[in-house]
């Protein structure tokens, strides 16, 4: 199986994703394509819908180091308002070379699953959370451009133009 990242606006990116309900070699074998595709675009995080499988199921690795990355399966995010909120550059690997301003929580509180379906909860903070949210956002259904503030959107739409264009390219 070899699998690559997907650009948008491909479905697989909108369509939201179903819960694991068991790990099997078939998803250990996502979750090995995955840390390859993640460590040779040079991510810091992936969620399996940017290589076209929607599932509940993303990397995080805020190092970009192969053996830091964290197997988070069936994430569940709990904003904590105390945090507050700030605004950040976020780029998107299925977006290439797109980066703009997005607003997240500071905070946040996650439970999890590992790659072994054991639980887990994390409180984190800053770049983590904030990586954690983004990919959220794939298993949701969603993409950084849909929060991204609007200054940066429209600084970017000729480039999202390009992008889409570049799909209708393919699929035709």
């Amino acid at each position: 199986m070899k699998l690559d990242i997907v650009l948008w606006p491909h479905p697989v990116l909108l369509g939201g994703t179903d819960p694991i309900t068991e790990v099997d070699d078939d998803l250990r074998a996502v979750v090995g394509e995955m840390r390859r595709v993640m460590f040779e675009l040079r991510g810091v995080g992936l969620a399996a819908p940017q290589v076209g499988v929607a599932k509940r199921l993303m990397l995080v690795c805020p190092s970009g180091e192969p053996g830091d990355e964290i197997v988070v399966i069936n994430p569940e995010v709990e904003i904590l308002e105390k945090g507050g909120t700030e605004v950040g550059d976020e780029g998107c690997l299925s977006f290439p070379e797109i980066y703009g301003k997005v607003r997240r929580a500071k905070k946040i509180r996650v439970r999890f699953q590992d790659l072994d379906l054991r639980g887990r909860e994390i409180e984190l903070s800053g770049f983590v959370a904030r990586i954690f949210q983004h990919e959220m956002d794939h298993l949701d259904g969603k993409v950084f451009i849909d929060r991204m503030e609007p200054e940066s959107r429209q600084e970017v739409e000729h480039l999202l133009d390009a992008l889409r264009e570049r799909y209708m390219a393919t699929t035709e």
